[in-house]
């Protein structure tokens, strides 16, 4: 045993905006809660104004040069993907990107736990020294570039069937999709063949949802090894609380009388969010049930690229940006009638935990993390990949049985639980032992 606590280090492209820099934040604020660790979050940019954040890009220089390190690997990938931005930032080649490894921050950790580290923060030959360090290496799947080639999700999209398996990922990559690679020995293989050390022993992967966990292990890169394990990026239930949100609207666009359906994503506009499925369902939902679509509004809570994606829908939308403070995204839950998602795939589906911590019942397609949130009938709907008539259906049947008392907000926070973030602290804080535990030299 040591006579001093844990140290343990987290690393992070960002600590504000997106899954990833969420999950890192509120690990760091439930572990700083234990009195046996110590932590730190190591990140390239730094929003919040924790005392356990750092940054590499601590100088002028270094800044410039995380922006070098971006800008070179986004060319990189633009030349050799036929000139396209389409799909420039559904990959990542860590080509570029800083050398933690002699970092004092690193030095000081007992454990490392890597959780979204592309777009110039860390390289490969950086990760690759990391693991020669002797530390533990714990790496939350925010998505599966670890057992990928350079694409963060090995999926194709298409108009009629939403989502499918690229057949390239488990053949070891080549004639990326995504590159528009007609040859074997393209980018995405070549990348993949100098992945070969993240299957080493060092490295302890951690999945967010079960179809994840099942994903990963498909990979060539990830066969032989344990399947990875299973544990939900974490919430914060104080926060997300019924109780803790003001029952006073100050909303100028609040309506008593309207029902509001809520969408939140870093970028509404991206494909994997379905934004053409949810014009369907909106469409499906106006024909089926004009009354009932009257009385509705679709809040849209993200950036939008594209400024024509959400024009003309068929039911009144609002978008309200951007939004940082999560008070007002749970003050946004609890004004909801049902938290929406349309993803295509989603490794956890974090916004529709936080809008069931709030009470407000959830709908969303089988996709992969959902289908461990939402409990069928219970504290929302599942829906069969990608009908959306059926949506429609049932997000009509959801709203008429709230109505009538149905998916009571007890019923809905009850259900997550066991996405807390100090019950998820412990049980990582039991896996960076055990894993401590066996790399100690036995006498």
């Amino acid at each position: 045993m040591q006579d001093r606590p844990l140290r343990i280090l987290l690393l992070s492209t960002s600590d504000l905006g997106g899954g990833a820099a969420e999950a890192c934040r509120r690990l760091v604020e439930a572990f700083a809660g234990l009195c046996y660790v110590e932590v730190r979050l190591l990140v390239l940019h730094r929003g919040s104004d924790l005392s356990q954040v750092g940054t590499v890009a601590s100088t002028p220089l270094r800044k410039l040069k995380g922006r070098y390190y971006f800008l070179s690997e986004r060319l990189e990938i633009y030349l050799r993907n036929g000139r396209s931005r389409h799909d420039l930032f559904r990959v990542s080649t860590a080509h570029y990107g800083f050398d933690v490894s002699k970092h004092p921050w690193v030095k000081w950790a007992d454990v490392l736990h890597l959780h979204w580290i592309n777009q110039g923060f860390l390289s490969l030959s950086s990760l690759e020294r990391l693991s020669t360090l002797g530390k533990p290496i714990f790496v939350t799947l925010h998505d599966l570039w670890m057992a990928t080639g350079i694409c963060h999700l090995p999926l194709e999209f298409s108009q009629d069937s939403g989502a499918t398996l690229c057949p390239h990922y488990e053949q070891g990559c080549g004639f990326c999709p995504l590159l528009r690679s007609t040859v074997q020995e393209d980018l995405s293989r070549q990348v993949q063949r100098t992945k070969g050390f993240l299957s080493g022993e060092m490295f302890h992967y951690i999945a967010v949802s079960r179809a994840e966990a099942r994903l990963f292990s498909r990979s060539p890169l990830m066969r032989g090894r344990p399947a990875p394990i299973v544990l939900p990026n974490p919430i914060d239930l104080e926060l997300f609380s019924p109780d803790r949100v003001k029952e006073e609207v100050t909303y100028e666009w609040h309506s008593p009388r309207t029902r509001y359906l809520l969408l939140v994503a870093a970028r509404l506009d991206d494909e994997v969010k379905g934004g053409r499925l949810l014009r369907e369902i909106c469409t499906h939902l106006r024909a089926d049930a004009p009354e009932l679509a009257e009385e509705l509004c679709l809040l849209l809570v993200g950036t939008i690229k594209e400024p024509t994606a959400f024009a003309d829908y068929p039911i009144s939308t609002r978008t309200l940006g951007s939004i940082r403070d999560r008070r007002d995204l749970a003050m946004l839950y609890r004004l909801s009638s049902v938290v929406l998602s349309t993803s295509v795939y989603e490794t956890q589906g974090q916004t529709l935990v936080e809008g069931l911590a709030m009470g407000t019942p959830a709908i969303s397609f089988a996709c992969g993390g959902p289908e461990d949130i939402i409990h069928d009938g219970e504290n929302g709907f599942l829906i069969p990949p990608f009908d959306t008539h059926l949506y429609a259906q049932r997000l009509a049947q959801l709203l008429r049985a709230r109505e009538a008392g149905g998916f009571t907000p007890s019923i809905c926070r009850q259900s997550v639980q066991g996405f807390a973030a100090d019950a998820i602290a412990v049980q990582l804080l039991s896996l960076y032992e055990y894993a401590l535990s066996l790399s100690i030299p036995k006498s």
